[in-house]
């Protein structure tokens, strides 16, 4: 995935992927796609996102507390590990921590490969509204426009030697971010507009696609297969 993929690409990825994580619990075949997910990292801007994995973590944490025997009676077996802590329980949040490696990679690619230009173009490609997929994707220039702003306030604070408090900042950005919505009130009067950040789906689009949607098909395949969604080893 270091290649350029089109932004519908991009997006279609994440919802197959996300939806083949979601329907199977087979953790064999969630540690595979979860590996194939480490992939998006091959794109210069996609690096591991540190506080994503507090977040898998606080998530394992509160299933666990709030259901500590689920795993035992989700596979009708039960081998003790360490003190209440099961064998099963290791398996159980073993693949939900698979599912979520799974959607927040190709969700970290999506978002991070893709200018909010294309994550607008993408969106109204699926149907969405064009008024409603340009404003999401102006949602993702909220933190880069802060950032612009705060450093203009400082390099300018700093020539009259003052300094610049977190309030003035957050109301000069408030401020900016009115005049940009008073200035695209009228934006558009049609039903549709063109997009120029989606180009044409090229054979490595189609590639792609084509692998996404298989990931799906595999993952409903294997509640046949299995005789459940569940994967169980202990039988």
């Amino acid at each position: 995935m270091s290649r350029q993929l089109a932004p519908i690409t991009k997006f279609l990825v994440f919802i197959l992927t996300s939806m083949a994580a979601i329907i199977s619990n087979d953790t064999r075949f969630l540690a595979l796609l979860a590996l194939l997910s480490m992939l998006t990292y091959l794109h210069p801007k996609v690096k591991p996102y540190i506080p994503f994995l507090g977040l898998i973590g606080c998530h394992l944490i509160i299933l666990y507390l709030f259901n500590p025997s689920y795993a035992v009676s989700l596979y009708h077996y039960d081998i003790s590990w360490i003190y209440d802590f099961t064998i099963q329980d290791v398996l159980y949040l073993l693949t939900i921590m698979l599912k979520d490696i799974i959607i927040l990679n190709f969700l970290t690619y999506f978002i991070i490969s893709s200018r909010p230009s294309e994550i607008s173009a993408s969106l109204a490609e699926l149907g969405l509204p064009y008024r409603l997929a340009y404003k999401i994707g102006q949602l993702f220039t909220v933190v880069p426009t802060y950032k612009k702003t705060v450093l203009k306030l400082k390099q300018a604070a700093a020539a009259q030697n003052k300094t610049v408090s977190k309030r003035t900042r957050f109301h000069f950005f408030l401020s900016a971010n009115q005049h940009h919505a008073l200035s695209s009130r009228h934006f558009g009067k049609k039903s549709h507009r063109t997009w120029y950040a989606n180009p044409v789906l090229s054979r490595l689009d189609y590639l792609v696609l084509l692998l996404a949607l298989f990931s799906v098909i595999i993952s409903i395949s294997l509640i046949y297969i299995n005789g459940s969604r569940l994967w169980n080893p202990f039988i």
